[in-house]
C-alpha cells in the first residue's frame, strides 16, 4: 500500500511536472513573441525617429534657403536701386520730362501768340474796312 501511494504520488508529481513543462514552454513561446514584438517596435521607433529627424533637417534647409533667397532678392533690389541712383537715371528721366514740359509750354505760348496776332490782324482788318467804308462814304458825298 505504501508503495502504491508512493507510485500514485510519483505519477501525480510527473503529471504536475509535465503540466509545468507545457506551461513553461508556453511562457517561453510568449516571451519569444514579446521579444520579437519589442524588437519590431524598437526598429519602427528608430525608423520613425530617423524619418522625423530627416523631415526636421529638410525644414531647416528650406528655412535656410528661403532666408538666403530673400536675402539675395533684397540685396539684388538694393543694388539695382544703388545703380539707378549712381547713374542718376531717375534724374535723367526727370530732366527729360522737364524738357518735354518746357517744349509744351513754348508750343502753347506760340499758339497763344499766334492767336493774339490773328486777333490783332482781325481787328486791324476791321479797322481798315471801317476806315475804307467811312472814306468811301465821305468821298461819295
Amino acid at each position: 500500500m505504501a508503495e502504491r501511494l508512493l507510485e500514485e504520488m510519483i505519477q501525480k508529481i510527473n503529471q504536475i511536472m509535465s503540466s509545468l513543462d507545457g506551461t513553461i514552454a508556453q511562457i517561453n513561446q510568449m516571451s519569444g513573441s514579446i521579444a520579437q514584438m519589442s524588437q519590431r517596435f524598437s526598429e519602427q521607433t528608430v525608423s520613425m525617429t530617423e524619418n522625423i529627424r530627416l523631415i526636421v533637417e529638410v525644414l531647416k534647409q528650406f528655412r535656410i534657403q528661403s532666408s538666403k533667397n530673400l536675402q539675395d532678392l533684397s540685396e539684388d533690389f538694393n543694388n539695382k536701386v544703388k545703380d539707378l541712383w549712381n547713374e542718376k537715371a531717375i534724374e535723367a528721366i526727370t530732366e527729360e520730362e522737364k524738357k518735354a514740359i518746357e517744349t509744351i509750354k513754348q508750343a502753347s505760348k506760340s499758339v497763344a501768340d499766334n492767336l493774339y496776332f490773328a486777333q490783332l490782324l482781325n481787328i486791324i482788318q476791321s479797322i481798315r474796312e471801317e476806315t475804307n467804308r467811312i472814306i468811301s462814304t465821305k468821298e461819295s458825298e
